[in-house]
Formats: C-alpha cells, structure tokens, sequence
C-alpha cells in the first residue's frame, strides 16, 4: 500500500528543537512491512496546504497518518507579560485534514503522542474515527495488513473508534521484543533542515519512577523493555547512513535508567570504534559515579540534561521523585569533574511548593557554577487522567472540567504568591543561560492563541 506519514511537527525549528522521532519509527515499521512510504513534514514551507495538497496529488496514498505530537503548549516569547506565549495547534491540524478530505479518499489515521490521550476529543474535533494509541510500530504495520486483506481493523490493539456515536478503545499491547522493530526512517525526511537538531533514538521502553505530575509510565509501563546494545548501536549507524555527521539523541524518558543498560550502550559504542556525538536530555541524578561519568564522555557524549525538576528535600518527597538529595550533589559533583557540558530541567508549582521550597532547590543549584544552563518550567501541565498532581487540581478548584485537559489545562502551587513570582521571574531574567517558560498559572495571564501558519 501507498502510506503518507504526517509529522505534525509544527514547531519543530521555530520554537522547540525536537526530532521527528514518532514519525520516523512509524515510517520505517510501515517500511520493514513492505509498503510504499512517504513522508509530509510539516515545518518545511510556510503554505502547508499548498505543499500538502501537491503531495498527495503527487503520491496519491491509500492511507494518510498524521503524528500528532502536540495539542496545545506555551513557549518561550521575552514580549509577553510573563515570558511565555500559549499555542493552540489543534486548528493547524484541522486545516491539514480538510485538506486530505477535499483531495483524496484515502483513509486516515490519527496516532502520536498528543493523540493518545485525546481521542474522543480529537475525534470530536476533527469529524474523524479512528486512530491508534500507544505503541504503532506493531499496531500500525497490522492496521495496514488487515484493511489491505479486508481483515477487522477494529481489533487492533491500540486502536481507538467511533462506532454507532461511541468511542470504544482496545487495550494496548506492549512490544516485548523491540529488536526486531523496524528503524527510524529519518532518510525521508529533508535532511538540512535538521542540522542543529540531533536525531532521536529510543534505546528502551518503560518507566519505573511514580513521579506525581508525569503519565508516562501509564503509556509505556513501569517494566522496562530494553533494546539490546548491539541494535542501539546499529540504529546508530543506519542514521549515519543518511547523515555521517548526525548528533545522536537517547531520547528515553530517563536514559541511565537502569544504569547497566547504559553502561551497555556506551560500552558497545567504544567496543566498536564509533566516533560519535551523542546527548541525552533526561539523565536522572541516580548512580552518576565519576566512573560512570567518564564513561558516557569516552562514549562520545556531549551533552547531558539532568533532570532533577527540584532540590528540595520536601518537594522530592511531594512528587515522588525517587532520589534524594545527596543523589543529586554527587550528580552535580561528579559531572562537573568530567567535562561533559550539562544543564539542569526544574519544575516550579508542584502541590506544596513554597517560596521556601524555591528557595532551597536554587540555593543548592547556585552552588555548582558548573552548571551550563538552566531550563525552569512554571506550573504543571495537566493533560491525563493518570496523573496523580490532578487529585490537587480538582480538589483546589483549578481543574473544573476534565474536558479543559484537551485545552492545555496547568496546576500551579496555591501557596505561590503572585506578587513573589512576578519577583521569581525577573530573578530569573538576570540569570546567565537561563530559560524559563510560565504555563498560565494566573487568571491575568493573556492568553494568545498563535497559529503556526
């Protein structure tokens, strides 16, 4: 079949530096099962549904995919009232779709990661029903299979749909052996305009941590599924096909989780004489030993984002983070004795946060000058039911209607003076390379809706 695969990546080079990575597996597991794939990138031209309506013209698909990656989000614009501007990206979506109605018959479906949470609510707004959640380099190549054969699409696990005015969903199905997952098919993509983005690879699946503002493991589990270090390594390579000169991102949720598997991965890198460059954005502050440091620097590494979102020994223990604070020194000890450049992710407003507790986490963080940059994140997105910080966001009256989640719904500590956080904020100005985005906590906040194109 002829598959036309969407990344709904509108941000990608404007404001966010993220890869193409849920587009891109999906694409080369429609690949590894034989099909004819191609690929629409949605940051490539500024007339979208021009560029759009001559590709499917061109290509002519039996199925349209379309990657959501996300559905509303606030980003970084130093004009606003408090350095931050929210984005709606749902009507970018509808545009495309209305698009591939008026052009074509063929079949479309919703996947990514802003849809998995959303369906009905995508279904909704786009006149559309069916999509696939979860895992699709499994669900997707079978869904192919079946409408090909004439087979029952709507037993696919993962799939999601609309039958006689209802959404009935099939439970997910974990893949158990992601070797023989097809890889990441960045080769379709146009390559140049990727150069200061590195390309993300998923070394494993899972997540162990109970973290109370995060979903993921509801997505993936809390049993981890590795891929073997041989086949990370050979991923590494099928990207550096395309692009010898490619910056390598381990885009797992939380990469030196478990440590040995990394260890693996950067053993097998040096046993194999690859000379790479390589980053990881979400490093947890857990077994970071020098020695451990030194290997991932002899690996290639080149960056690290230590994720520690606090340094307060009361709000570690308020989201559940799974370290303590000696954990995060000796990361920070041990990484500013390596050399390997690292930055730091913080999350303001958890349940109990306090001016005290924002005190603490950046008195402990002002003490390492190592620290190359800082990425502060004000107030909590809140898009599932499977976060546990939404039982606050109800009980404080700051979730009304769990249909606001599809509108880009945040949680902000009811103990954070506004007076004191505007204060925060232009603190923050002032600090050297440091970024921070303000999530809508306050009632004055302007809310400008900016659609891409």
């Amino acid at each position: 079949m002829k598959v036309l695969i969407i990344s709904g990546n509108f941000l990608s080079i404007r404001n966010l530096p993220m890869s193409p990575s849920g587009a891109a597996y999906i694409a080369g597991a429609a690949i590894q099962a034989g099909h004819d794939v191609s690929i629409f990138d949605c940051y490539i031209a500024d007339d979208l549904n021009k560029k759009l309506k001559e590709k499917l013209n061109q290509f002519n698909p039996d199925v349209v995919a379309i990657s959501i990656t996300i559905v509303t989000t606030d980003i970084v614009d130093k004009q606003t009232e408090f350095g931050a501007r929210y984005i709606d990206l749902r009507p970018n979506i509808k545009s495309l779709v209305n698009t591939i109605k008026q052009n074509t018959n063929a079949h479309i479906v919703l996947g990514g990661s802003g849809f998995n949470y959303f369906a009905k609510d995508w279904f909704d707004y786009l006149n559309l029903g069916y999509g696939i959640r979860g895992e699709g380099e499994y669900s997707f190549p079978l869904y192919l299979k079946r409408l090909e054969e004439g087979g029952d699409i709507y037993s696919i696990p993962g799939c999601a749909f609309i039958k006689d005015g209802k959404i009935h969903k099939v439970a997910r199905d974990w893949i158990e052996d992601l070797d023989n997952t097809g890889y990441p098919a960045y080769d379709l993509f146009e390559l140049d305009n990727y150069k200061k983005i590195p390309w993300a690879i998923l070394t494993k699946r899972g997540c162990s941590f109970h973290c109370t503002y995060c979903a993921y493991p509801s997505l993936e589990g809390r049993r981890y599924r590795l891929k073997s270090p041989e086949r990370v390594v050979n991923e590494i390579h099928h990207v550096m096909k395309s692009n010898s000169s490619a910056l390598i991102d381990f885009c797992d949720n939380s990469f030196n989780c478990p440590k040995k598997h990394a260890e693996a991965i950067c053993q097998e890198i040096i046993d194999r004489g690859i000379s790479i460059k390589w980053s990881s954005g979400a490093i947890k502050p857990l077994g970071l030993t020098k020695d451990f440091c030194q290997l991932l620097k002899a690996s290639g590494c080149s960056y690290v984002g230590l994720s520690i979102e606090t340094a307060s020994k009361k709000m570690l223990s308020m989201v559940n983070k799974g370290f303590k604070i000696d954990d995060i020194r000796e990361a920070l000890d041990n990484l500013g004795d390596s050399d390997i450049p690292f930055g730091l992710s913080i999350l303001i407003g958890a349940p109990g946060e306090t001016p005290e507790t924002i005190s603490e986490t950046f008195h402990i963080v002002d003490s390492y000058p190592q620290v190359r940059s800082m990425w502060v994140s004000v107030g909590i997105c809140l898009w599932t039911h499977h976060q546990k910080v939404l039982d606050s966001a109800r009980e404080e009256g700051q979730l009304k209607d769990d249909r606001e989640l599809f509108n880009g719904a945040y949680y902000i500590s009811p103990e954070l003076p506004k007076d004191y956080m505007i204060n925060f904020f232009e603190s923050l100005k002032l600090r050297r390379n440091c970024n921070f985005q303000v999530n809508k906590p306050y009632s004055t906040y302007r809310k400008e809706v900016n659609v891409i194109f």
